[in-house]
């Protein structure tokens, strides 16, 4: 079933551990929001002020985690066997959002799912064989075949900065900046002057992008 927070989710993923767009980009794992995100739980994610950037990661998170149980030390001869872990106590799932508010919450993920991408094309360099490596770890992160699609339609089809820029609505301004910021390592030319145009066309002036910058754990241009 097609989930555009969970996609969403999955390319953050990526441009967090520094593999949107190939081998060129390079990201500390440690540093930034890499390093920020994480340390913390799925729920201070989504409470990051991020809004639906923390949701989106919270959500693919909770599809992708597998845990599996960890293994216990053997008992010696004549050693007691160690209890049996406590049950983990169940959480009840969140009650489903209304159709109108889902279809919302779907436009605002693709909205910020196309403002990466479009970042990630500022230089220039994400080639096919870039493209389908993106792809191919969506796959091994079990998303479905709907959402490949979608994700290989938007890749290959990417938006301009001034296509992007026209479909922001208003309340999501900042949250386009910080996918974008997300979504690259603004270490080229290209990269930083894409931010500075997106940041004067989306009408972000300098408080709030050094807020968002600071956010993130990441150094302002």
């Amino acid at each position: 079933m097609f989930n555009a927070e969970r996609l969403l989710g999955q390319l953050m993923g990526q441009a967090l551990g520094g593999q949107l767009g190939g081998h060129k980009r390079k990201r500390g794992k440690a540093s930034g929001l890499g390093g920020m995100m994480g340390g913390m739980s799925t729920g201070t994610k989504a409470q990051l002020g991020l809004g639906l950037l923390g949701v989106a990661m919270a959500a693919f998170e909770h599809y992708s985690n597998k845990p599996g149980a960890a293994p216990q030390p053997m008992a010696g001869p004549g050693a007691a066997m160690p209890p049996p872990p406590p049950a983990a106590a169940a959480v009840p799932p969140p009650p489903p959002m209304p159709v109108a508010q889902v279809a919302v919450r779907t436009e605002q993920a693709m909205h910020l799912l196309r403002a990466m991408i479009t970042a990630a094309h500022a230089d220039g360099l994400m080639d096919a064989q870039e493209r389908e490596a993106i792809l191919g770890r969506a796959r091994e992160a079990g998303l479905d075949a709907e959402e490949i699609e979608a994700l290989d339609a938007e890749i290959r089809a990417p938006f301009t900065l001034e296509q992007l820029v026209v479909r922001t609505p208003a309340q999501l301004r900042p949250e386009t900046y910080a996918a974008a910021l997300i979504a690259i390592t603004a270490d080229t030319p290209e990269e930083r002057a894409f931010l500075d145009r997106l940041a004067g066309q989306l009408q972000l002036d300098d408080g709030a992008r050094r807020d968002i910058h600071a956010q993130l754990g990441v150094d302002a241009a």
